[in-house]
């Protein structure tokens, strides 16, 4: 090797080491790191994709208040940044989908999430749905449900605090307070699917079109070098270890319908939809009498034949079809009867389901309005609102 090759030789593995010295961790392979007690872990994401090279945990990128369940059927708000542990956990539950994981064939087959720009020729409608449980859901009118990505979760600093087990967790027990291996896999499969809904650059737009995607502080869109680096390094980490993304995320696009079917089969109480998609009784009764109506139609073209059938002389004494007439005829008879009583009986389901709130609202507030009518029994010191 003469002395110009190993010169150029030389100057690019300077060059290559430069940058990795100044890029940092930034474009490097998740690594995988042996814990004390032998076991090895796969680490979180590195590269950084918003404008803000903080170091430290901030809680600038949490949103305003969040909702979680403080009892069944008893919704409240909280600040996220009094316990941000318990954000995360609510942030990224799965809900009634981690109890149907071994059903979800029924409702999606194992693939990467389809792109963005597809979903758009599809003709499918992209909606907003700050819920991780119905993330890339579609229903059968053309929608499509989609979580935006959370500025906190591309926050490295807070999710290297938030998102990894302690010393000595052998992630053994999810339901412990202090391992977070869940809500790692499923934040980590979150982004995985964002990886492959944001694939090109065309997904890209789509993307920052929609809101999909977080902003920088000054509110310009992130840099589209940044967004590849980023699904690169989700990507390898799923090459080297499939299980560091949650079961539910390898099945991206879920039918809404079939997972309503299996909820409805599978969860207590029974025949309850995981996503009601009708939100008021008169649209209810008008989706159901809809078809009832085209099953009127129907059953009303089968009798006419039948009619015409028996006034011929050779079906006159056919015994066979005598009784399929006979038997036709009853069923149109008490069919439609039975269809209205079923419509009928889910609506009194859905008004037994949605009254026990509403009457123990009700009660709350006359006795928050009879405390206000008799100050003696009213608490004595209540905290005056400033404004």
């Amino acid at each position: 090797m003469d002395y110009c090759t190993k010169r150029v030789l030389n100057d690019q593995a300077s060059s290559r080491a430069h940058e990795r010295g100044t890029l940092g961790s930034r474009y490097d392979a998740p690594k995988r790191v042996k814990t004390n007690g032998g076991e090895i872990k796969t680490e979180g994401l590195e590269t950084k994709v918003l404008g803000s090279r903080q170091e430290k945990s901030t809680t600038d990128g949490l949103p305003a208040i969040y909702r979680y369940y403080e009892a069944p059927r008893k919704r409240v708000v909280g600040n996220p940044a009094d316990d941000i542990p318990a954000f995360l956990r609510s942030e990224l539950s799965l809900g009634g989908l981690a109890d149907m994981l071994k059903h979800l064939w029924l409702a999606g087959a194992e693939r990467p999430a389809t792109p963005l720009h597809f979903h758009a020729a599809m003709g499918r409608e992209i909606a907003i749905a700050d819920r991780m449980d119905l993330h890339l859901l579609w229903a059968d009118k053309g929608r499509l449900f989609v979580k935006p990505v959370p500025r906190f979760l591309l926050d490295l600093a807070l999710c290297r605090s938030n998102l990894r087990c302690p010393d000595g967790c052998a992630c053994c027990s999810p339901l412990a307070d202090t391992c977070r291996g869940i809500a790692r896999k499923v934040a980590l499969g979150f982004l995985y699917t964002y990886a492959c809904l944001v694939s090109s650059e065309s997904d890209f737009h789509v993307a920052n079109e929609k809101r999909l995607l977080p902003r920088n502080e000054d509110g310009t869109p992130i840099e589209w070098a940044d967004w590849k680096t980023l699904a690169r390094e989700l990507l390898r980490m799923h090459e080297r270890d499939p299980d560091v993304i949650h079961p539910r995320f390898l099945r991206a696009e879920l039918r809404l319908s079939r997972v309503n079917m299996i909820h409805r089969f599978t969860r207590l109480p029974p025949f309850r939809p995981y996503l009601r998609g009708r939100h008021n009784y008169s649209s209810l009764f008008r989706d159901n009498l809809a078809w009832l109506a085209a099953a009127a139609v129907f059953v009303a073209l089968v009798l006419t034949a039948m009619q015409v059938g028996l006034a011929t002389e050779r079906l006159q004494r056919n015994a066979t079809f005598q009784q399929a007439s006979y038997g036709f005829t009853v069923f149109a008879i008490l069919g439609p009867i039975c269809a209205f009583g079923l419509v009928a009986l889910g609506a009194l389901f859905n008004l037994a389901n949605d009254l026990p709130p509403l009457i123990r609202g009700q009660r709350n507030r006359t006795s928050e309005d009879s405390a206000t009518a008799h100050p003696r029994t009213a608490q004595p010191h209540r905290r005056e609102i400033p404004w």
